[in-house]
């Protein structure tokens, strides 16, 4: 018993969700057991019998039986259940209970045969008779096992399924925080480049740059704690960070939104659409002369950001985040990420997700 216990602990601790599969609860197992009992008692006085009196002696005989030998089959299937689990241990499993049914049937009949006297009322029963009884009753715990075996590797095989799933979703969520962390160093470094370079031309402005980046990044910290964000909160953020780069870019970068309220209840994962912002403006020259125009707006259940192609020459880049956006739409959504290059326009197409994969 030691050993069980001790199996069902080691089980617990590999993250099974439950007990090793058993079959049903008691009560309605020993209820199984009568209804088998009685039916193999109704058919042998209505054939072999047919014509004598009832024996109650002879009903509660044939529910004894049936009981004792389905609760040995189940008591030994219980005691297997953990070191030989149905999902990866099956034909040992079928031999190890087919062997203990054929024994533990021989042993009932054994008993059966030392109570008979008890049961004959003084009228053995003819040696045909006794085969016959015998022979049936064989095919009731053949029905028994049969039974006792598709319902194990049914409920053993679901239990199976959901546990992994529940590994699957715990990966998706691994995976999806693992992407997610790619993005604040990113974020990070990208905007202190900035910085740097507002203070080589208007410290006034590299001050109110750093007040308005403490505030940004508050919400950076903020949602990264979540794995997708509400579309409006995304798009409120969007014109905070866009402000940033006005301050440094001024007559360089013009931004215009379009937005449907109808989507601002829809996700989309944190900081998807800064990173397109700033990735055009990473790419490309904005300046008075040549000014970087950003659209923003909403069309068929999309966010689209679309710029003007004026590119740099020399950019250094990890082309890392338009891949990383991508994983990340992948974990949430069967939906894709569009991106459409022209020789003039740069486009990226962002489902908005109604429904969010948990």
């Amino acid at each position: 018993m030691r050993d069980i216990k001790q199996c069902y602990l080691e089980a617990r601790q590999r993250g099974l969700t439950s007990s090793p599969i058993v079959f049903i609860n008691t009560k309605t197992r020993l209820l199984f057991e009568i209804v088998i009992g009685t039916a193999y008692y109704l058919l042998l006085t209505n054939t072999l019998f047919a014509g004598e009196p009832n024996n109650w002696s002879g009903f509660v005989f044939s529910i004894w039986l049936f009981v004792f030998i389905s609760e040995g089959i189940f008591a030994f299937n219980k005691l297997i259940s953990c070191k030989h689990p149905w999902h990866t241990h099956t034909r040992q499993r079928i031999v190890l209970l087919i062997v203990f049914s054929a024994i533990w049937f021989v042993i009932a009949i054994w008993m059966a045969h030392l109570f008979k006297p008890l049961i004959e009322d003084d009228k053995p029963l003819t040696e045909l008779n006794y085969n016959v009884s015998i022979v049936i009753s064989i095919l009731f715990v053949i029905i028994y096992v049969v039974i006792l075996f598709s319902y194990n590797y049914h409920q053993s095989l679901s239990q199976v399924l959901l546990e992994n799933e529940g590994l699957k979703q715990d990966k998706l969520k691994q995976d999806y925080r693992a992407l997610q962390d790619q993005v604040n160093p990113h974020f990070l470094f990208n905007n202190l480049s900035t910085l740097i370079a507002i203070i080589r031309q208007d410290k006034e402005a590299a001050i109110r740059f750093a007040i308005n980046f403490s505030d940004v990044y508050r919400y950076v910290l903020q949602s990264n704690k979540h794995t997708s964000i509400r579309f409006e909160d995304e798009l409120n953020f969007l014109r905070a960070y866009g402000s940033l780069h006005k301050e440094r870019l001024r007559d360089g970068l013009i931004v215009e939104h379009k937005i449907e309220e109808k989507y601002f209840d829809h996700h989309l994962p944190p900081l998807s659409m800064q990173l397109l912002v700033e990735n055009a403006i990473k790419h490309n020259v904005a300046t008075k002369l040549t000014p970087l125009k950003l659209n923003v707006y909403t069309e068929d259940n999309k966010i689209i950001v679309a710029n003007n192609i004026n590119a740099k020459h020399a950019t250094y880049s990890t082309n890392t985040g338009l891949s990383n956006l991508k994983e990340r739409y992948k974990i949430l959504t069967d939906q894709e990420v569009k991106i459409i290059h022209t020789e003039n326009e740069f486009r990226v197409e962002l489902p908005l997700i109604k429904d969010v994969k948990k």
